[in-house]
């Protein structure tokens, strides 16, 4: 399964980017991000800034607020996107 077949639907509830564990790690913003738990890789990330199951509002869990789901971040609810990872 691939994130290409989640739908971009903003009208079904989602997580808070504290309730599912997010953060953003800004010194991995440059790395690569094919190897680690990075929402890049995860199967509920949507293109470059989104994701199927956390909101992109709000304050993450160190009270920080992007406006985004960044591909270097990670949270608890992290599940492989088997065509990504290797």
């Amino acid at each position: 399964m691939s994130s290409k077949n989640i739908p971009k639907n903003k009208n079904y509830p989602k997580l808070s980017k504290a309730t599912s564990g997010y953060l953003e790690l800004e010194n991995f913003e440059k790395s690569d991000l094919n190897t680690g738990y990075f929402c890049y890789d995860c199967l509920y990330f949507i293109e470059d800034d989104d994701c199927a199951i956390v909101r992109q509002q709000g304050p993450d869990v160190n009270g920080k607020e992007s406006g985004t789901i960044a591909p270097h971040g990670i949270c608890t609810l992290w599940t492989p996107d088997e065509n990504k990872t290797h």
